[in-house]
């Protein structure tokens, strides 16, 4: 009976845990106390705070894993901390753990895996395969007042991919004319709670944004200089709190120049911990190459709206009957907007021109083996909204071109006859061509939709497309007569547009189709029959 009632005393002061039920502690002091012990669980963030005092808490793997167990602390901005890792195996089902506390201490119990002393950046510990057991962290502040730390243990795979589902962290950089544009994933974890903040440097990537907040406030101060490194003090260096945004677009960069960028995330209002970093040098767009007789279309307004192209002129120029030497020929044509047009040689300006829809120019007294270059940038910001991309195309073969060769002269001519309200006689001057061209007189009668919207006489080019299709593209809601014809070469063609209305306003537009080849139009002409005689 003595002994067994001296087993009886003795259970009273050990910590019995059993592995897959709660795991509690009860210590004996002077008579009975239940003190709960922290059990989380693996795969999530878990931010405790820390004290002079030891803090513990435990994390249970209930059976052995093919995954490498993973422990990240992150202290807070301006901490340090001593913390270890301890296991206590489990080698039995449903076995029972007993651990002593001696002297308020239970430090000792486990097999010490790694211990850390004066952490103050985030530090990762991967241990290897998780078996089966009980692990346990305990931390400490080594220096200071008490602080917040944030724990994260894993079991991770081979691909972070498949461990959870997303992409791997990175940032996703595109460039767009003097600006770039950050993206990144969510965070993996709690994406809908986490907030993001972004820090730009000229220098160097941060490791913690701690080490940024206080190069950034040495920064401010007048008189600063670096001693322990390399940074000078021109140095670009930004924080920027984004909230919950996973964007950011970045202006005012310096060509050969390297930026670094990187991404945290916001655990509470005391814990940063890294989410992806890159790399990027800003340098000027390389002119796109052309090749000989290939058009080349970019969209303009992604390049925010400038672009340049190159042309070198071929050492063995295969040159066609009838067309003079030397001459290189080049046609631009911007889609829905207006753009300024430059084309030199050795940075020598040979055209200056404000392109609308379309344009060809001819150099002369071009040489085999020279370069030249043809710059487009929108006339303003608002051209840069409605521009949609640019078409261009370089050649030393003028029959190579699909475009008709338009006169310089697009305007349609109203000729004035007797009061006939119902038909108008018009004329315009044909394109070049050796070969025969279809002409095609489209009718448009507006709606009452229309007749308020502001009138342009200079049409869309790149919305006429090639050959008969245009017939269908050209209707659009209007009740449109046409007529289609070859016109003559060399001289002014007339039409005559019978059976319009009165009190009703038209729209007169006149095609050119190049022998397969594309689709100009001249300038559109408007009609107004409120009047008996046209206007």
């Amino acid at each position: 009976m003595l002994v067994l009632l001296w087993l009886v005393v003795l259970m009273a002061k050990l910590l019995t845990v059993v592995a897959f039920k709660p795991l509690e502690a009860n210590l004996t002091r002077d008579g009975p106390i239940t003190k709960s012990m922290l059990v989380i669980p693996h795969n999530f963030d878990h931010i405790v705070p820390v004290t002079k005092s030891r803090t513990k808490f435990h994390i249970l793997i209930p059976q052995d894993s093919d995954r490498n167990l993973s422990v990240t602390v992150t202290p807070a901005c301006n901490s340090m901390l001593n913390w270890d890792l301890k296991f206590i195996p489990l080698t039995r089902f449903n076995q029972t753990v007993v651990i002593l506390w001696n002297n308020n201490k239970s430090s000792d119990i486990g097999r010490l895996l790694i211990e850390y002393t004066g952490v103050s950046i985030p530090v990762t510990y991967e241990h290897g395969k998780a078996n089966r057991g009980l692990y346990v962290i305990s931390a400490q502040t080594a220096i200071g007042d008490d602080s917040s730390v944030m724990f994260y243990v894993g079991l991770k795979q081979k691909s972070q991919k498949k461990q959870f589902g997303y992409r791997p962290n990175g940032i996703r950089i595109k460039k767009g004319g003097q600006k770039i544009y950050l993206r990144w994933n969510l965070s993996h974890i709690d994406h809908h709670l986490m907030k993001y903040s972004l820090v730009i440097s000229s220098s160097k990537i941060y490791t913690t944004i701690c080490e940024a907040e206080h190069r950034l406030e040495e920064k401010k101060k007048t008189n600063f200089t670096y001693s322990d490194d390399d940074l000078r003090l021109d140095d670009r260096l930004e924080i920027h709190h984004l909230g919950f945004n996973t964007s950011y677009t970045l202006n005012d960069l310096i060509y050969d120049e390297t930026y670094y960028f990187t991404v945290f995330v916001l655990h509470g209002p005391h814990i940063a911990t890294h989410h992806a970093n890159a790399t990027y040098k800003f340098q000027k767009s390389k002119p796109i190459g052309l090749k000989d007789a290939k058009p080349k279309m970019i969209n303009l307004r992604a390049q925010n709206g400038k672009a340049s192209f190159r042309y070198k002129v071929g050492n063995n120029m295969q040159l066609e009957k009838n067309v003079p030497p030397n001459t290189l020929y080049w046609y631009v044509m911007p889609c829905d907007g207006v753009v300024y047009v430059e084309i030199r040689c050795r940075k020598t300006l040979l055209i200056s021109k404000r392109v609308f829809g379309y344009e060809k120019f001819i150099l002369n007294n071009t040489k085999s083996g020279e370069r030249y270059v043809l710059k487009v940038e929108s006339v303003s910001v608002d051209e840069i909204q409605r521009i949609r991309s640019i078409e261009v195309m370089a050649t030393v073969r003028p029959t190579m071109i699909q475009m008709p060769d338009m006169p310089s002269d697009l305007s349609i001519q109203q000729y004035v006859g007797p009061d006939d309200c119902q038909s108008v006689k018009i004329g315009w001057l044909s394109a070049n061509s050796l070969t025969d061209l279809k002409y095609c007189v489209y009718v448009q009668e507006n709606s009452n939709s229309l007749e308020s919207v502001d009138f342009s006489v200079k049409p869309d080019q790149c919305k006429i497309r090639y050959g008969k299709s245009r017939r269908s593209d050209v209707s659009n809601n209007y009740r449109t007569k046409t007529r289609c014809y070859i016109g003559e070469k060399g001289i002014v063609l007339v039409e005559k547009i019978l059976k319009l209305k009165p009190l009703t306003t038209y729209t007169i537009q006149v095609t050119v189709t190049k022998p397969r080849g594309r689709t100009l139009s001249y300038d559109l002409l408007k009609l107004d029959t409120n009047s008996c005689g046209l206007n």
